[in-house]
């Protein structure tokens, strides 16, 4: 009875070790937690691969020719990663005929970052997601292209360490702009990821570098 007291407990303690063990995913073995094993989102994890960047410009260039570097190309996300995420992507991914592109993994607090890419006949854009508590949770859009008629809406992100604090920050800017009158309307915002909440925080206490804050501009190679 002792010895099959004893047997019962080493199984159970090695179930108990082998579901708090980390597993690899990635290009890179970047690390996911056994909640998104259970889960499935792992398999969402596993579209990306990881990606050491310390200045990165975060922008969406359509025209970009498949023989040049683009960060944020990607490939194209599966059928089961595309249904974890949020239903109002998914909803205008599917009102605009639009699809979605896993492209890089980043660290963040404790966790990895991901980066993906809607490419539309109309609008492209590139959202930041994490994985917690088992699910895929949207962070932020970080750029977009907009264009209908004459008309273009575009926001690009730098993500960078502004004061060197060993955490992301987000710098944002945006524009509209038309044929006729070029830029009409312009805007830039800073964010911090608390570590507490690890949500974006906008922030005006960051020293930001703005003479290396530009716009790509679609069909140049001044980010490639």
């Amino acid at each position: 009875m002792r010895q099959f007291t004893l047997l019962c407990f080493t199984l159970l303690l090695s179930l108990s070790v082998h579901a708090q063990s980390p597993v690899d995913v990635g290009g890179e073995g970047m690390q996911t937690t056994a909640l998104e094993e259970a889960t499935g989102a792992d398999l969402f994890a596993t579209n990306f691969d990881e990606s050491n960047v310390g200045f990165l410009h975060v922008y969406v260039d359509p025209t970009s020719d498949p023989l040049e570097t683009y960060l944020l190309r990607g490939q194209e996300m599966s059928d089961t990663a595309v249904a974890m995420l949020p239903t109002r992507l998914r909803r205008l991914a599917k009102d605009d005929n639009a699809t979605f592109y896993a492209t890089i993994a980043i660290k963040g607090i404790n966790e990895n970052l991901y980066l993906t890419r809607l490419d539309g006949p109309r609008r492209d854009q590139i959202d930041m997601f994490a994985i917690r508590d088992g699910k895929v949770k949207h962070l932020k859009t970080l750029a977009y292209l907009d264009c209908a008629g004459t008309e273009c809406l575009q926001m690009d992100s730098y993500i960078t360490d502004v004061n060197l604090d060993t955490n992301f920050d987000l710098i944002q800017i945006a524009r509209r702009s038309t044929e006729a009158n070029g830029t009409t309307d312009e805007r830039r915002s800073v964010y911090y990821m608390s570590p507490d909440s690890r949500r974006w925080r906008v922030t005006e206490e960051l020293d930001v570098p703005w003479e290396g804050i530009q716009f790509h501009e679609p069909g140049s190679e001044q980010d490639n």
